[in-house]
């Protein structure tokens, strides 16, 4: 009996373990989340972010993907890393007149204007405009 719960012990632990490490870092969300992100009195976002709009069907927006969860991984505490699918968000991708994807917007605390990024770019790149919005 003993050597039954050890054995259950033990893949739970894995799960729960494997469990954290597939935990996505980019988070989604919708229009009303985008919008709270900004202080309405400065209209600038409160903390630094990575903004990637998306596609389930975008074929570049898919190899982005991993790129941009691992370098959550790496600013994790120093960016916040989001995701909006064009598709769901329709207005939302029609008022900020996206027209291609994928389409990242990379905010700074205090700046007005985001860096901005369409297609797909190698992790070296979009890491060079994550270094950029920190320097601001």
């Amino acid at each position: 009996m003993k050597k039954a719960l050890l054995i259950l012990v033990a893949i739970f632990t894995v799960w729960t373990v494997a469990d954290a490490q597939n935990a996505k870092k980019v988070k989604e969300i919708g229009q009303n989340e985008f919008i709270a992100l900004f202080d309405m009195s400065t209209g600038m976002v409160k903390h630094p972010a990575v903004i990637d709009f998306n596609a389930t069907w975008c074929g570049p927006c898919r190899q982005l993907a991993p790129i941009l969860e691992e370098l959550a991984t790496e600013y994790e505490g120093r960016v916040n890393f989001y995701s909006i699918d064009v598709d769901k968000n329709k207005e939302l991708a029609k008022a900020l007149e996206i027209q291609s994807i994928p389409y990242v917007l990379f905010f700074a605390p205090g700046s007005e204007d985001p860096e901005e990024m369409v297609g797909l770019s190698s992790k070296e790149e979009v890491k060079a405009y994550i270094e950029k919005i920190l320097k601001k």
